[in-house]
């Protein structure tokens, strides 16, 4: 005997086919009539709604034929693969994703391990660089009468040193470089003398040719750090020779695209700039010259603030800026409008007005390379100089070199 109770969250459809396979089985010895009369009173309220016993009969006897051909089992069969299939499908999704995973954070791993190596590798050769500090010659100080009513910025950007180039329109390398610094000395005491200069404002920007471009790497006949090495004595004995000449000489650095030490800029992190090594390895070469001093940038490490006969300086290398907008934007930076902006990168000099603030571009001192031809672009190695006077800038120079 078997139970022809309802069951517990029991549907109307597997009631009939509990009933009906316990009929067929012979554990249930009714007719169809008795069944459909009790299925009616367990599935029906309303005695309206009473259905035949062929209401029921025939569907079951429809599904007990299929069933024994055996569809159903294939059914669940297709759908228990198919579940597999997808649980597969899900089990591959997350095996990639930690794959990638794993892969990313070795990634990662690796990329900063070189970094840490190879500043690891600069600052140990920069420590072990025997250089001895440069001695002043008070003989070659300038003892003549000066006017002192204007002071000189002195652009010093885009150096590029390590790469040698040797094309139609340029050529540069070490020797070449030294030169440059050079006429760009008795230029600027020509210049000191004619206007009676009292003070020398440098801007440092993108000392080294780096290794941000794979044409650079092919023209660099320098490493990194031998660039580093090379450019920052030239520029020792570049601001030693101006100290001789002018009251203070005042230094600047903004660090430029060039001299990240990663090649991509996307994995190069702030402050990841061998510009920043300059001020400090300078200081030490140049510890006897008491008038030269050098400053930090206090706010933003990429951005030198600084006044200069009443005027605010501000001066970036130009990568992260445009002269349409720099004015602006370190106004509202900032919260101070200034009066004088220099931007180097553009490798060209320039003057525009904007907002009653002079922007000076300056250009570069290695000159035209395979870079610039690839994108059709010349000019000559050039900087600025400026007159700065208490009204503002008076007059600015534009230097070129051979």
């Amino acid at each position: 005997m078997i139970d022809i109770n309802r069951l517990p969250n029991e549907n109307e459809e597997q009631y009939i086919w509990r009933i009906g396979q316990a009929k067929d089985s012979g554990l249930l010895d009714m007719d169809w009539n008795e069944i459909a009369n009790i299925i009616n009173k367990e599935f029906r309220t309303d005695e309206t709604e009473y259905r035949t016993e062929a209401a029921y009969r025939k569907p079951y006897q429809q599904t007990k034929r299929f069933y024994e051909a055996g569809i159903f089992n294939k059914l669940n069969e297709d759908a228990y693969f198919k579940e597999l299939q997808l649980q597969k499908q899900d089990l591959e999704k997350e095996r990639v994703k930690t794959r990638d995973e794993r892969n990313e954070l070795r990634r990662i791993i690796r990329e900063e391990a070189r970094k840490e190596s190879y500043k690891e590798q600069i600052l140990r050769s920069i420590s072990e660089y025997h250089g001895i500090p440069l001695d002043y010659d008070k003989n070659k100080q300038f003892t003549g009468i000066l006017k002192t009513d204007n002071d000189l910025i002195i652009s010093c950007t885009d150096i590029h040193a390590g790469i040698e180039i040797d094309n139609y329109f340029n050529k540069f390398n070490e020797n070449v470089l030294k030169d440059r610094f050079n006429q760009y000395l008795d230029k600027i005491f020509e210049i000191q003398l004619r206007h009676g200069s009292e003070n020398a404002y440098v801007i440092l920007s993108e000392l080294v040719s780096g290794i941000i471009h794979n044409t650079l790497r092919i023209e660099n006949n320098q490493n990194l750090i031998e660039q580093f090495l090379c450019v920052t004595n030239y520029i020792a004995e570049f601001l030693s020779e101006l100290s001789y000449r002018f009251n203070t000489v005042n230094a600047y650095i903004c660090p430029g695209n060039h001299s990240r030490i990663s090649p991509k800029k996307e994995d190069s992190l702030k402050g990841e700039n061998i510009d920043h090594l300059a001020l400090p390895f300078l200081e030490a070469k140049l510890q006897n010259f008491k008038n030269i001093l050098f400053n930090r940038n206090t706010i933003e490490e990429s951005i030198a603030m600084f006044s200069v006969r009443n005027s605010i300086v501000m001066a970036s290398h130009g990568d992260k800026d445009s002269p349409s907008n720099v004015v602006q934007k370190f106004t509202l930076l900032f919260g101070i409008r200034p009066d004088i902006v220099y931007l180097g990168h553009r490798h060209t000099n320039g003057l525009t007005t904007v907002y009653n603030c002079k922007v000076i571009q300056s250009g570069c001192m290695s000159g035209i390379d395979n870079y610039c031809l690839d994108r059709r672009l010349y000019d000559k190695p050039q900087q600025t100089i400026s007159v700065v006077t208490e009204r503002g800038l008076d007059c600015l120079y534009d230097v070129k070199f051979n």
